[in-house]
């Protein structure tokens, strides 16, 4: 073997142990502890619509005391602080109940969820199965009645047998989602979809962000269980909603806007000529009886995932796929979520507070 072979081999292997150890490295990378940390608790909950019982994530107002503890912190993305099973504070206080987005989990919108609490929220959650990281299946993301179940599960649940000492107030009670969580969101206000417009716009946007990667998995939509597709799931607890570039707009009837009456605020990432039409909002906000619609400029849909660490934007960077760690117009994603966050905490407040 020529030497220049083997120098190369052994680079090659120089930089994949170099590359594990900065994983290894940045994973330990610590931000400042915020002064208020949220409490939070994980536990499973057994449901009545699926096989297996689902999670249940609860952050809550908590007692200050002992040390904070990062949750979904990793070499790639940045996470958030918090006190583990803390005591809760008194007081009783509302609720949202929150949904991520296909392929997210609960825990990685935390850079959200703990400005929640600090302003005096409790915020529950669960990881969609078969919509979450690490088990996202296309055949069961077409499955959208399900993700409303989970969150209504998950209030009854509050409701009923509220953890770590926390009362929530449950007339004061809002949702928030993003991109299918924002579809999940205004389905539990009253949305409703239609099977065959979905359909239609699937065929005349194949292969594109929303259809392209069920279409690509062989998915028959004309199996889509077409009463459950089209229910109502409306959770008459829900008062008011905010939806993040909610997924399936295209698939909304005239009449699908007709039963929301909560208060409802949809934001688009980007400015709406730019927004793919699979998220595109605006037209769906305006036929929604008083509802808000923004957009945030020099943002895209990765917006609203977690801040990435410098390893993250490099490693996701050279995948190859959608670089959900860059931003557009060299905004920072930390400037887009201190506005989202002022925009979303500043409707809610004024809705529950």
């Amino acid at each position: 073997m020529k030497k220049w072979v083997i120098r190369v081999a052994i680079g090659a292997v120089f930089l994949v142990g170099a590359f594990f150890v900065a994983v290894s490295l940045a994973s330990t990378r610590e931000r400042p502890l915020p002064s208020i940390l949220p409490g939070y608790h994980r536990a499973t909950l057994e449901v009545g619509h699926r096989a297996d019982p689902i999670d249940l994530h609860l952050w809550y107002p908590a007692q200050q005391g002992g040390s904070g503890e990062l949750l979904a912190q990793n070499a790639l993305f940045y996470g958030h602080h918090i006190l583990r099973d803390a005591p809760a504070q008194s007081g009783s206080w509302p609720v949202v109940v929150v949904s991520h987005g296909s392929g997210g989990n609960a825990p990685a919108l935390g850079w959200l969820i703990s400005d929640l609490v600090r302003s005096g929220m409790i915020v529950v959650a669960t990881d969609h199965p078969g919509t979450r990281s690490r088990d996202s299946d296309p055949f069961q993301t077409i499955k959208v009645w399900e993700r409303p179940a989970d969150m209504s599960a998950l209030l009854d649940h509050l409701a009923a047998n509220p953890p770590m000492g926390v009362t929530p107030d449950m007339t004061r009670v809002a949702a928030l989602g993003f991109s299918l969580g924002g579809h999940s969101v205004l389905s539990l206000a009253g949305l409703r979809v239609s099977k065959s417009m979905f359909i239609d716009y699937c065929e005349a946007n194949a292969g594109k962000i929303d259809c392209g990667w069920m279409q690509s998995a062989g998915v028959d939509f004309a199996t889509i269980d077409q009463a459950r597709y089209e229910q109502s799931n409306r959770d008459p607890r829900i008062k008011a909603v905010v939806a993040v570039d909610p997924a399936l707009p295209q698939a909304v009837p005239d009449a699908g806007t007709a039963d929301i009456s909560t208060r409802t605020l949809i934001i688009n990432l980007g400015q709406p000529g730019d927004v793919p039409a699979a998220m595109r909002a605006d037209a769906l906000a305006d036929r929604i009886d008083g509802a808000q619609y923004q957009s945030i400029e020099n943002a895209w849909h990765f917006s609203f995932l977690a801040e990435c660490s410098a390893l993250g934007r490099v490693a996701i960077g050279l995948a190859g796929d959608d670089n959900i760690c860059a931003d557009l117009e060299g905004r920072p994603r930390s400037d887009i979520h201190r506005e989202l966050r002022s925009v979303i905490g500043a409707f809610l407040a004024e809705t529950l507070l």
